[in-house]
This record gives C-alpha cells, structure tokens and sequence, in this order.
C-alpha cells in the first residue's frame, strides 16, 4: 500500500513537472516564437520544385492552416500533418480553399504535407497534436525544404514551426 502510494506521488510530481523530456527536448527543436520570415503561398513553392527555380535543399516558409478538407489532417502516430495555404486571395487567413469554388478546382495546388523528422532522418514517432499542442484549422508558419512525391502531393520536412496563439 505505501509503495503505491510513492509511486502515485511520483507519477504526480512527474507529470506536473513538464512530461517527458524527449518530447520538450523536441518540441524546443522546431518550435520558434516568431514567425519566419519571407512567407511564400504554398502553389508558388510548389511551381518552384516542379520548374527548379526551387532547389530541394532551399528552405522556404509557407503560412498555413491545418486543414485537409474532408479528411483528418493529422498522421496517426506521427509528427505529420496536412495543411492547406493561408494566404488565401488577397492574403486573406479566414479563406478556406476546401470551400471556394475557385480553389477547389485544384485543391492539390495549395495543400501540403508537413513531415518532421528526427535529427537521423527518420519520421518523429510521435503524434504532432501531442508535440505541438495542435488543432485542426490551427494557423502555421512552417519552414522547411520541399520536395514532390510520388502521388504528386507536396512535402515540407519542418525546420522550423511557429503556431499563432
């Protein structure tokens, strides 16, 4: 009995003092206070890779909001999630493309998959909600280097994540 009572305490003064720490060591790795800066619509980027005027290892900085449509945004398990471009027409945030008639002609043109990975490379193994503290429809900054893959779908590997409070 007194030992569960110790280690309840333990688990209490634990979980009050931060969580885990690999979780605050990585969440201090890409989390910044400020957004970067020299923000690029997402179709832009993607026009860049696809024409090369965009090399793979440049980094860009998108504004985007954590949305996928009518699908969940968040990987399962997984530091990941797909955003859809905030600069909307004119700049504006508020604009969802997934619901302007203009934009959803080609929705793939202003969406993107946000990946994080550990400093060996390999995909960060834990959910990026629990990470970031995320929601959907959350407006990002996100910096990071591009590519286009397979199902021609654009992928940002996150350098840097600013999430506007």
């Amino acid at each position: 009995m007194l030992r569960s009572g110790v280690m309840l305490l333990l688990l209490l003064i634990l979980g009050c003092s931060g969580g885990d720490p690999v979780v605050q060591q990585t969440r201090e790795r890409f989390l910044v206070s400020q957004p970067p800066a020299s923000e690029q619509p997402i179709p832009e980027f993607r026009e860049g890779l696809a024409d090369q005027s965009i090399a793979g290892t440049d980094v860009i900085t998108v504004r985007a909001r954590i949305n996928a449509g009518d699908f969940p945004p968040f990987a399962e398990g997984f530091a990941a999630f797909m955003v859809t471009d905030a600069t909307g027409h004119d700049g504006d945030e508020s604009h969802n493309p997934h619901e302007c008639p203009f934009c959803k002609r080609d929705i793939n043109s202003v969406m993107a998959r946000v990946e994080f990975q550990a400093e060996d490379g390999a995909p960060l193994r834990i959910g990026a909600q629990k990470l970031f503290d995320l929601q959907e429809m959350d407006l990002v900054v996100v910096s990071g280097r591009g590519r286009i893959d397979e199902d021609d779908s654009l992928v940002i590997t996150a350098e840097k994540l600013y999430v506007h409070r």
